[in-house]
Formats: C-alpha cells, structure tokens, sequence
C-alpha cells in the first residue's frame, strides 16, 4: 500500500509539474504581433512569409489575446539569422525584438502609464515591477517576471531580473533600452554582471549606466516621522479594520495577528500559529520566501497565494450557490506590501484580495462587504462586472476572426498551389516567374543554340477514332496523356504541347538550358515507349504501339498570345523532329544524325538505319535508338534489327531474281559497315517489333507456297520481343541464316 501511495504521489507530482512548466512557457500574442509589424515595416512582407515557413508557421495569425509559447519568438529569432544576410546572431534579434515591443505598445496606447511612472528613468525602474499589475485584468494568464533596484549610484544602478522564463535577457535589454530612449531620452548602456540558470527560472543581474543624477537630490519626508514607528498609538483594532485582509508574521515565519477580515473569510481561524510559508506560496517577487529575502524587498508589491487554506462554509440561503460556484482549481491571492513594525518586531504583510469580477469573488466564497472600504477594491470588482461582458464577448470576436483569417490563408495557399500548377502545366515555370514580376512577354523570346525536340505518336489512332466511340476515345487519350505526363515528371524536360491527333511534343534544354538535353530527352523516349506498351487498344483490345522521333538543334522560344498565353518553339528544328517521328516505325525511336552524335559516348546505343529520302529535307542519314548500354533489353533490339535487315534484304534478292551468294555477300559487308554499335559488348533491352513479326509471316507463307494474307488483316501479337527472338531463332535452324562480321 506504501508503494502504491508512493507512486500516486509520484505521479501526481509529475503532471502538476507539467501543467505548470506548460503555464509558465507560454505568451500572448501582443509580444509576437510587435514583431511581425517591424519586420514587416523594415524587411518586407516576403522575408516574414520565408521565416513564417522556415519555422513551419505559413500560415499562423498572431491575436492579441490569445496564448503562444515561448519558445515561437526564439525561433523567429532563429529564422531572422537564416532569412537575413546581415551576420546577426539571435541574441541581436531578441535584443530587437524588445526594442520593437515598447514602440509597438506605444500605438496601443500602454506608453500614457509608462510616462506617467516618474520623472526620471530611476523612478521608472523602481516601479517597473508593479507596470504589469495595471494590465493583470486584460492579461489574467500573464507570468510577469520580478525586477529590483539593488544599489543605486551616481552614475546608474544594479538591476535584478528574475524570471521563470529562461533566454530573454536580450529581450528585456531592448526593452530597457527602447524606453530609456522614448520616454527619457537618455542613452542607457547595458552590462550583464551575473546569469543563474535555477530550476525555477533564471536570475539575471544588469548593470545600467546612465545619467542619475536625481538620486543625488535632496529627498524630504512628507510626515514628520514614519507611521509605522509610530503603531504603539494606534490599537490593534483600528489598525486591522484599516487593513481587514492583513497577516503579521515575526522571524520565525511564524504568524501572529490576522485582519477580522481574514478570519472570517476562513473556515476556522487556525492560520495564526502555523506557518506563513506552508500555507501561502510566494508568486510575486520571484525569490525565496524567507525573513531576509522579505526585508530587503519592502518596496516591491508582493503576492501570496492560498497553498492549505478553506474558506469558510455557509449556511445561508446562498450556501448551496456559494459552495457550487467554489473552485478548489482558483486559489485566492492576495497582493500588497510588505512592511517591517519596530514595535511588533514583525513584518505586517498589508494586502488585498486579488479580484477582477463578480464571478472571481464566488469562486473564492467572498463577498462585497468583505473589501475593504479605504481602497478602490470595491469599484474595481463593481466596475469590472460591467465591462467583463463586453470585454468577453469582443475577445470571442477577435478569437473568431482571427481563426476564420488564418483558414482563408489556409485555403488561399492551396488554390494558389492550384493555379501555380496550371500555370506551370501550360508556361515553363522559370518564365511564369518572370511573367509575375511584370516582365514583357516579348522579353521571354530569346535563341536557344542546342536543345533536343521529341515527337511522338500512337500507331493507328485515326484507325481507333473511325471505330471507337467517342467516349473510348477520350479515356484512351486520357490515360495515355496521364501516363506520359506523369513520366515527363522524372525528367528535367518540358512538355510543349499535345494535339489531339495523338501527338505528344517535348523539348529539352528550353528554356532551361541544360547540357544534357540530348540524354534526359532520350532517357524519356525509352521510358514513353516501354510505358505505351502496357496500356490497351479500346477496339482491338491488343497493347498500343508507340512511334517517336527526336532532333538536336536550335530554336527559338517564347510566349505566343495574350488571352491564352502558351510557350512554343519555333525553328527547322521542330519541323525535322516532327519528320523524324513521320518517318519512325512501331515501337521505335528514330534519331537524326545530330542527336545521334549529342547521344554519342553518353551511355546509349544506337544503330544506323540508313539514309532516307525525307521530305523537304533531302537525303538524311538517320537512326534507331536502342536503349541504354548495359541492359539486357538493348541487346535484343539490336539483334531484331540486324535479323530484319537481314530478312528485308534476302527476301529483295529473291523476289528480283538476283542470285544471292555473291551480291548478297558482297551487299552484306557494305551493311555490316553501316550497321554502328556503340557499346555492344554489354548491352540489353526489348521492344515489340510488329513490322519484324509481319516479315516473319510473310516469309513462312512464301515459303508454304501460299499467297500473302493482305495487309488490313494482319493483327499485332501480344508477345514480347523475348518470344519474337525466339521464333526468329528457331526460323534460322530451319534456313541458312546471313553470317554478321
């Protein structure tokens, strides 16, 4: 059982660490909003949307009232070193940050209480530690830190900051610095003498130099003599009605005396004789509850609150609404001075109840006659219940809009997503950047002395219009185009356009240029092709063929139109690109001699199909594409060819009458000439050669002595190329087959 109570407590000590380590860590948005205005006044909106998205923030709205952690600003600080070229640190960035929330709060109107704090900046830091209690009923979660002037000089002061927030030194320098500046224009210079890292925090020391000459003035009382040494005429009763809430404690932290007040409000008046600090916890200042801590602080406003005390239960007509209101959760603090009486030998803490509103006075079991009357107490909680509502429901309303901004940005980022990627689908995104700086159009149209064009087209399409309907038709061009463009993707090409007979155009190096143009352009042929093959003819229901043709030159590139703005290329270029592909066969990639040689020594195989007669271009010498050297399938593509070759050339011999052995040989050597290889001994690949397979069945039909079967019924296979090798092996046992040097 002891082991069990054990853990329970260790449990439950854990996460009352947490939830105040989440309490402590945290600030509002006022702090975050001040820097998101200066950075935005002095860098522009650019450079915070790139920090916003360097810290995962792209799209966060800063409210006013709402709570963020700490630790958001120091990765604005972080982020600012990242985005800025200016060879600051974080430091030097907090130390701006401080300095951008004092002038930020003077447009909010906080800068009339600052300047109202003294006539000279040492009244200012003697009173800095009391600025944050004029905003505790706007800021009711605010974990203000503690400051006191310890020594005080001719020439400056020490000044002790303490804070359950660690890294903010710098922030609280700019502060410092920025309000030296504002409003006592006085220069100020900084020195950090001492830094503690405690477990609760941090305890900063600062020495600030600047001109302090009022501390040298002649201070006169305003009394005769101090009050309080005065107390032995004054009895005890109308000492503690003047200050009903009031706890006299003497060295050992032990207390003495209670205000009426006091006992009343708790259940049994056991508070005197116990302890002080077992039955109240030190919020304000942030240091050790102990006698001498207390003495040498007077001058600060202290506040305790309830640690082990009941407020009284009653058995009024109000005791069941009182008790249910009550909130073992909100722990009554009360807040005031604490001051030494010679004649007690004792410290009188002089306080009130902290209290903002009606609802806070139920939630502790107090009551309007229990304030006191000398002070203001009971026109701020009367004052307050009027303003709260208003107060609460403009808070909701800002909450509510500043959660509906931050979805519309949400939502703006991914339609502008959307419409970037239409745009880029349609412009080269390098010139749709330069299209959004306002540049001409007519300044994008520049010469491009190399790039590479591809062209290429699905076999027998208008065969499939004439049969299919329309809607098979646009699901097959659909999903070709869907494949392709998905394929295009891999590669650092850009895709020029796609007609609707089947043509699919892409250019390499343009208007990026790019070196290797040739390669990535040939490197997507292959995949396109390979790619074709696996998707299904609508009518035939058999695998599309594929044929493509491809052309190094130059171009020129630019964008045509303003309505419809499309990038095209111009240049004989295109037009022997176009004819390449024309003039390809099923299954192929036919090259010009220009890519050929772009391609040369880049890790690709070629072979030379001969020269072509190709209109309005001439005699050409042009080429197949083989695949990649080293892989299996650009092998087998290169022995199809040399066997069609063959095939093609015997079955001319013979059809003219011409005997073979000699002419053939000697035709042979001039085609095994012709026939270049580059990087044959480690080559591999595959295709589906349907004219190879037509050859092959003329061939056995001759042969058998029947008549050729016309051309519109011959059907493609669905074989792969490994069968077709196959069978044209298995035709050379049968036939002498040409022998290749």
């Amino acid at each position: 059982m002891n082991g069990e109570n054990f853990d329970c407590q260790g449990l439950l000590g854990t996460a009352l660490l947490l939830i105040t380590l989440l309490l402590v860590f945290m600030m509002y948005g006022l702090l975050l909003e001040s820097i998101q205005h200066y950075i935005i006044e002095k860098y522009g909106t650019d450079h915070w949307n790139r920090i916003l998205e360097y810290i995962q923030q792209r799209n966060i709205v800063f409210t006013t009232h709402k709570i963020y952690t700490d630790d958001l600003m120091k990765k604005i600080a972080k982020g600012c070193c990242q985005v800025f070229n200016e060879q600051k640190t974080e430091d030097d960035y907090m130390l701006f940050f401080g300095q951008c929330f004092v002038k930020f709060f003077d447009h909010c109107g906080y800068d009339k209480i600052v300047r109202l704090q003294g006539r000279h900046f040492r009244d200012f830091l003697h009173g800095i530690d009391n600025l944050h209690e004029t905003m505790r009923y706007s800021y009711q979660r605010m974990q203000s830190p503690s400051f006191l002037v310890q020594s005080e000089d001719r020439y400056g002061c020490v000044l002790s900051y303490r804070s359950k927030r660690t890294g903010f030194k710098n922030y609280v320098a700019g502060q410092l610095a920025q309000c030296a500046k504002m409003f006592y224009d006085i220069d100020i210079e900084l020195e950090i003498l001492l830094e503690e890292l405690l477990n609760t925090g941090c305890n900063v020391t600062f020495r600030i130099n600047f001109d302090n000459s009022a501390y040298c003035a002649p201070m006169q009382a305003s009394v005769p003599s101090d009050f309080f040494y005065d107390i032995e005429f004054i009895s005890n009763e109308l000492f503690f009605k003047v200050f009903p809430f009031s706890i006299v404690f003497n060295r050992d932290m032990v207390v003495t005396m209670t205000g009426y007040r006091m006992s009343k409000w708790l259940d049994t008046n056991d508070l005197i004789g116990s302890y002080i600090d077992v039955r109240f916890k030190l919020r304000r200042p942030i240091l050790e509850f102990t006698w001498d801590n207390i003495i040498t602080h007077q001058t600060v406003v202290f506040e305790l609150q309830c640690a082990n005390l009941t407020p009284r239960r009653h058995s009024t007509i109000m005791a069941s609404l009182v008790e249910n209101t009550i909130s073992s959760k909100f722990k009554l603090i009360f807040r005031g001075q604490m001051k030494y009486i010679p004649y007690w030998n004792a410290i009188a803490f002089l306080c009130n109840p902290l209290v903002g509103s009606l609802d806070d006075m139920r939630r502790v079991g107090l009551y309007i006659n229990d304030l006191n009357l000398f002070d203001c107490s009971r026109d701020i909680v009367l004052n307050g219940w009027q303003y709260a509502s208003q107060m609460e429901f403009s808070l909701e309303q800002q909450q509510e809009n500043s959660k509906l901004i931050e979805e519309n940005m949400i939502k703006q980022d991914e339609w502008q997503l959307k419409s970037e990627t239409l745009l880029y689908s349609m412009i080269p995104r390098t010139i749709a950047e330069r299209l959004k700086r306002g540049e001409d159009p007519v300044n994008t149209c520049e010469m491009f002395e190399q790039v590479t064009i591809l062209f290429s087209y699905i076999v027998d399409f208008a065969d499939i219009c004439a049969e299919a309907s329309a809607m098979q038709i646009v699901k097959c061009i659909n999903a070709v185009f869907t494949c392709f463009d998905a394929v295009v993707d891999k590669y650092d090409v850009f895709k020029v356009e796609t007609l609707g007979d089947a043509v699919y155009m892409v250019a390499g190096g343009v208007p990026d240029r790019n070196e290797n143009h040739a390669v990535n352009v040939a490197g997507l042929a292959i995949e396109l092709v390979e790619k074709a093959a696996s998707l299904i003819d609508p009518v035939s229901g058999e695998n599309l063929q594929l044929r493509a043709g491809m052309h190094s030159g130059s171009v020129v590139g630019g964008i045509v139109g303003k309505r419809m703005p499309q990038y095209c290329l111009f240049g004989d270029t295109v037009n022997t690109a176009s004819r390449m592909q024309s003039y390809s066969e099923s299954g192929r990639i036919h090259l010009s001699e220009p890519c050929h040689e772009c391609l040369r020594g880049k890790g690709f195989t070629t072979v030379f199909r001969g020269t072509l007669n190709v209109k309005g271009k001439g005699e050409m010498n042009t080429y197949w594409l083989a695949g990649r050297d080293g892989e299996k399938r650009t092998k087998i593509i290169c022995e199809l060819l040399k066997a069609e070759k063959a095939k093609k050339m015997k079955t001319q011999y013979r059809y003219n009458d011409v005997k073979p052995f000699s002419f053939f040989h000697a035709k042979l050597s001039s085609f095994e000439n012709g026939f270049d290889l580059h990087g044959m001994h480690n080559i591999t690949s595959s295709a589906n050669f349907s004219l190879l397979q037509t050859t092959n069945q003329e061939d056995s039909q001759h042969k058998g002595g029947q008549n050729p079967k016309p051309k519109s019924t011959l059907k493609k296979k669905n074989s792969s190329s490994l069968d077709i090798v196959a069978e044209s092996a298995s035709d050379d046992k049968s036939k002498p087959a040409p022998v290749f040097v």
